[in-house]
């Protein structure tokens, strides 16, 4: 069968080809969208979501507890983790609780972005307390089991872009990562706050859309979110023998090398989970103390509000617990 002419004609041929200087033309315009939405994204950073706020608060949370603690000769106590801590301890009760209980005075404040684990923490307090020189006298270490241990899996995205200095990341790519991929998008997250904070920028323009969204969304995420953790925690409870802490380690190496001590709280659930023994021994061996929060009297059920969270309930029992701790921990 004959080919009509004009399907030679529509071939591809040096003549039909783009020029040079129009395909540049594309590659500018594609080039200035993704900087357009750079640019977007830096300034959306601060405020995608609560945790967003928190973390960029940062500075000037720990700089304000530096100054309150210098100012007033008081305790310098940052109450440290995740959204265990976060949900579970109030300031204004263990304050209110020390003055009942005639307990010392102190100045405190909590960094808890949500979802982290033992490395974030690491990097972290690298980042925002050795960096500035701005360390606590005590460092209260809320967590459950999978949260210590080097199993748990990394967040590269949140931890290159938020918790990693640029003179730390050597050591994420030596210790941490180890495979180009890793290292280069750990590279990219840091620099780029349209991919370190992704899916968030696509959820907030969806919840400025849609009535209601974000509020039923962040609810539906903290309900996955938690039987995602009640899910890893079974895990590492099951596979003990496989667990290893040199990343807490590292944490009470950087605290103790500035006088800083730990506190660790092993945080309340539902159900008693076993606290590792080795992570125990680490703890003793470098002479950090251990608040054993798995069962508080009183405690129940019914103070989670999500089974893995605690509610409002169960931050009151837990919160008073907390300033009974420091009560006797503390010399007044």
């Amino acid at each position: 069968m004959a080919k009509n002419h004009h399907d030679y004609d529509a071939l591809p041929t040096d003549k039909r080809a783009p020029s040079i200087r129009q395909e540049m033309r594309v590659v500018a315009v594609v080039v200035l969208f993704v900087i357009g939405m750079e640019i977007v994204a830096r300034i959306m950073a601060p405020t995608i979501d609560s945790d967003r706020e928190h973390i960029h608060a940062f500075p000037d949370i720990i700089d304000g507890t530096a100054k309150e603690a210098g100012e007033k000769k008081l305790p310098n106590v940052i109450f440290f983790g995740n959204s265990l801590m976060r949900a579970g301890l109030d300031e204004e009760i263990v304050a209110d609780s020390l003055i009942e209980v005639e307990g010392p005075e102190i100045a405190s404040a909590k960094i808890t972005p949500v979802g982290t684990a033992m490395l974030d923490w690491v990097y972290l307090y690298k980042r925002y307390f050795e960096d500035s020189q701005q360390h606590p006298d005590i460092l209260v270490v809320g967590f459950v089991a999978h949260h210590i241990h080097d199993q748990e899996p990394i967040k590269l995205r949140r931890l290159s872009r938020h918790f990693v200095a640029m003179d730390d990341f050597p050591e994420l790519w030596s210790r941490d990562l180890g495979d180009f991929h890793r290292i280069a998008q750990s590279t990219l997250c840091h620099f780029s706050a349209l991919e370190g904070d992704q899916p968030e920028h696509q959820l907030k323009l969806l919840s400025g859309i849609v009535s209601d969204y974000n509020n039923g969304l962040n609810r539906n995420n903290d309900l996955v979110r938690a039987a995602a953790e009640r899910k890893a925690a079974l895990k590492a409870n099951t596979s003990v023998n496989t667990q290893t802490f040199s990343r807490m380690q590292r944490l009470i190496e950087t605290c103790k090398k500035h006088g800083v001590e730990i506190w660790f709280v092993p945080m309340p659930q539902p159900e008693v989970w076993p606290l590792h023994p080795e992570a125990v021994a680490l703890i003793e061996r470098h002479g950090m103390k251990l608040l054993d929060a798995r069962e508080i009297e009183g405690m129940t059920e019914e103070d989670f509000w999500d089974g893995y969270h605690l509610g409002d309930s169960g931050m009151e029992k837990f919160s008073q617990w907390m300033a009974g701790q420091i009560k006797i921990l503390q010399p007044q």
